[in-house]
């Protein structure tokens, strides 16, 4: 099945699952360093490169 004639909510699916799973878990793992003392922009630059990815992805 092409990405792009797929509806949006499996797009975004499989973004976060499988296209951006890199950049999910290397956000996920800076998250859990300091969950516990979380704050703005602690992890800007992860999330972003995981914005970017899913965003990416979606778009097809």
């Amino acid at each position: 099945m092409n990405p792009a004639s797929s509806s949006p909510l499996k797009r975004f699916a499989t973004a976060t699952t499988i296209t951006c799973s890199t950049t999910a878990a290397t956000y996920g793992q800076c998250m859990l360093k300091s969950y516990q003392d979380v704050k703005k922009d602690m992890c800007q630059k992860e999330f972003l490169a995981f914005k970017d990815c899913v965003q990416t992805a979606v778009r097809g």
